[in-house]
């Protein structure tokens, strides 16, 4: 332990812990001198925003949509400085009720979701709405059950029209009968992005710098190495995804490593869709540059080094 940096890191949600994880126990945080502290701060948006902000936490795994407005009205010095996980929409898989088999079928139709003005209810309002669906007009977009498979089970009973769901979810939903239709995906930020504040990255930058190198190694091993990926997984993070056999492992598994991207880099694609979450929430930051919250130097310097193909010309 003597000699290495630690971190105290918050993940925003349980999907992101298994990338986390194997940065740890593959022994990439280890290799560039680095530990960490990993706890949970899910469903706790503004305490992850203000430990951020008074120095209590160095990195939030998340906290998507709703910095713009904190930098944008008040000039906080957040900033996502990787995107680690996939740059789309992960629940585009829709359940729903009997007579709806595609996205124009849910006109005039009430869509349930866990939150609203969270993040996933955020996205469904976006999307549909990309798709010629506004809310209050077109359809009805309501909060429900948090859990996702008591949303599922009041569509298959007729109570709701129709709910989002990811993959896991979406495999279950099907064996309890579900009429489940994919959907194409949205660009959108979300997942393992880094997010610190510029304080945390001026007086840190070599850790910085070395836990993006952490992450691009993680991401290497988890998307090559399949059977230790599994392992780390199964030892970690069973009971934290509620994963029910081994087969739902493997297709977690197979999913998580098919999205996940060798440069960690967002695209403007998906900072634009998340910026209209924020704008959503607060219209009064449109003069606002998305581009302002994100800082890529680090990442972009290890790019330039040719570490990043050379990982994957092995």
């Amino acid at each position: 332990m003597a000699g290495r940096k630690n971190l105290r890191i918050y993940y925003r949600a349980a999907g992101h812990v298994p990338l986390w994880k194997v940065m740890e126990e593959g022994g990439f945080l280890e290799k560039h001198g680095l530990e960490m502290d990993l706890s949970s701060m899910e469903g706790l948006r503004r305490r992850a925003m203000e430990g951020l902000r008074a120095g209590e936490v160095d990195i939030i795994s998340g906290n998507h949509h709703n910095l713009y407005a904190r930098r944008a009205l008040h000039g906080e010095p957040f900033v996502h400085i990787a995107q680690g996980d996939d740059n789309y929409w992960g629940a585009h898989w829709m359940v729903a009720g009997k007579g709806i088999a595609r996205l124009e079928d849910l006109r005039g139709k009430r869509v349930v979701m866990d939150n609203f003005a969270g993040h996933n209810g955020l996205n469904v309002w976006l999307y549909l709405r990309q798709h010629g669906l506004e809310e209050g007009k077109d359809v009805e977009l309501v909060d429900g059950d948090k859990r996702t498979l008591d949303r599922v089970r009041k569509v298959i009973a007729g109570e709701q029209d129709a709910t989002f769901v990811g993959f896991l979810d979406h495999v279950r939903a099907k064996a309890q009968g579900a009429n489940v239709v994919e959907v194409p995906t949205m660009p959108m930020i979300s997942g393992v992005t880094i997010t610190t504040t510029t304080t945390f990255v001026s007086r840190h930058a070599e850790e910085a710098q070395n836990l993006l190198l952490a992450l691009i190694d993680a991401i290497h091993f988890f998307k090559t190495r399949r059977q230790e990926t599994m392992a780390i997984i199964k030892r970690t993070c069973w009971d934290l995804l509620r994963l029910r056999s081994d087969e739902e492992l493997a297709l977690y598994y197979e999913h998580k490593a098919d999205s996940l991207e060798p440069k960690p880099y967002p695209t403007v694609e998906a900072i634009q869709n998340v910026f209209a979450l924020a704008l959503k929430l607060k219209p009064e930051i449109k003069d606002f540059h998305p581009l302002a919250l994100w800082d890529l130097h680090h990442l972009r310097r290890i790019d330039d080094s040719g570490y990043i193909d050379r990982l994957y010309a092995l």
